[in-house]
C-alpha cells in the first residue's frame, strides 16, 4: 500500500520520539515492534536520559544513524530502515525535557507529526498508519487533531492501559477513560473532543508545539501531557482515541514496574496539585480542589498505613510537601524512593 495521500500529496512526515532510560529488560521487543511498522516516512529520534545498561546501544544496533549525524528524512529507497538521531544527555532528565529535545529535533528538520512512544510498548504493524490517517493531515488549514491509539496491558490485553478520556478541573481528577477496564464496544468506538491523553503513544502535529509551546520541563514526568493538551486546546487543537491503532503497553517499565511505584506516586501527587493550580480559573476554584485533594490524601494515607505501604506513603507526602516547598523539575529518582 503507498504512503500517498488519496489527494496526491507526499504523505506526513513522522518523527518518532523516544526518551529511553535503563530500559534493557523490554528494549529489544520495542525495536522489533518499531521495525515491522508499515508506514514508510518515519524517522527515529531517541534522546537517552543517562542510560546505563546498555539499553541505548540496542536500540543504535538495531537502527543504525546517518554517518554525518544528519536528522533529515531519507527516501525509503534509498535505506532499507528509517534514519536515527541520537542525542546522549548523560543525565535523567526526565520526560518533559528529554521530549522536548526530541520536539526541538523534530521541528528543525521540518517533520509534520511527532509521536511520542515510550520505550515500554509493542506496536502492532499498522498502528501508526492508522494514527496517520485519523489526524486529518489533508485537512485544508493543516492538521489540527492529536491522535492517540488504543493501549492495552501486555500482559493482559483484555484490559485498557493508561488514561484517554476526560479530565475534572474541579478535582483534579480523570473522567471516564476506561484505564484498566475491560476492552469492548465503548473502548472500539473512535472519540473525539477528550480532555486529556497519555503521552506514552500520541501522534502531535509540529505546528502544535509552535503554537502552544513545549512540554512544561517543571513536571519532569506525569502530567505533563494534560498541560500541554490543556494549552493546545487554547490554541484550537483537539483530541481524538482512534482504536484502529493499537499498541501493548508494559506498565511504569522505566520507573519500578506495575501500575502504582513509589516513584509514580511521588510525581504524580507533586505535578497533581501543580497542575490545577496552574490552570485554575480563580483562587476560589483552587481551594475547592486543596479541599478536596487533602481531604482524600488523608483517605488514602489510612489505606497505605492498614495495609502497610510505607514506601508509598512516604512518596505521597514527601510529593506533596515538595510542592509546596517550590520543588519543582527533576528532584527524586527511582533508587530515592
Amino acid at each position: 500500500m503507498s504512503d500517498a495521500s488519496q489527494t496526491g500529496r507526499r504523505a506526513p512526515s513522522v518523527a518518532v520520539i523516544v526518551v529511553n532510560y535503563n530500559s534493557a529488560a523490554f528494549i529489544d521487543a520495542f525495536c522489533a515492534s518499531l521495525a515491522r511498522l508499515e508506514y514508510a516516512r518515519w524517522r527515529l529520534v531517541v534522546v537517552d536520559a543517562g542510560s546505563a545498561d546498555g539499553s541505548m546501544e540496542t536500540i543504535e544496533r538495531a537502527f543504525p544513524g546517518q554517518p554525518d549525524g544528519s536528522s533529515a528524512i531519507r527516501p525509503v529507497r534509498e535505506a532499507a530502515r528509517p534514519a536515527a538521531t541520537y542525542i546522549r544527555c548523560g543525565d535523567n532528565v526526565g520526560f518533559a525535557a528529554g521530549a522536548n529535545i526530541g520536539i526541538r529535533d523534530c521541528l528543525a528538520a521540518g517533520d509534520d507529526f511527532a509521536l511520542f512512544l515510550n520505550n515500554d510498548v509493542t506496536l502492532t504493524p499498522g498502528c501508526l498508519r492508522a494514527l496517520v490517517d485519523a489526524a486529518d493531515a489533508d485537512a485544508p488549514a493543516g492538521a489540527r487533531t492529536i491522535v492517540v491509539p488504543k493501549i492495552l496491558y501486555a500482559d493482559d490485553p483484555r484490559l485498557i492501559s493508561t488514561h484517554a478520556g476526560g479530565f475534572d478541573w474541579r478535582l483534579g481528577v480523570f473522567r471516564d477513560t476506561f484505564a484498566g477496564q475491560a476492552d469492548g464496544p465503548a473502548t472500539r468506538r473512535r472519540r473525539d473532543g477528550l480532555a486529556t491523553a497519555s503521552f506514552c503513544c500520541a501522534l502531535v502535529p509540529a505546528a502544535a508545539f509552535r503554537d502552544a509551546g513545549l512540554l512544561d520541563e517543571r513536571f519532569f514526568m506525569y502530567y505533563e501531557e494534560t498541560d500541554f493538551i490543556r494549552r493546545a486546546q487554547g490554541k484550537g487543537y483537539r483530541v481524538r482515541y482512534e482504536p484502529s491503532s493499537v499498541i501493548y503497553h508494559l506498565e511504569s517499565g522505566s520507573s519500578g514496574g506495575g501500575w502504582m511505584t513509589p516513584f509514580k506516586q511521588y510525581y504524580a501527587t507533586r505535578n497533581r496539585i501543580y497542575l490545577v493550580r496552574k490552570h485554575a480559573r480563580s483562587r476560589g476554584a483552587y481551594a475547592y480542589f486543596t479541599a478536596y485533594f487533602w481531604a482524600t490524601r488523608v483517605a488514602t494515607a489510612a489505606k497505605m498505613i492498614a495495609r502497610r505501604q510505607w514506601r508509598l506513603l512516604r512518596a505521597m507526602l514527601l510529593g506533596a510537601l515538595d510542592y509546596y516547598r517550590g520543588r519543582m523539575g527533576r528532584t527524586m529518582q527511582v533508587r530515592d524512593l
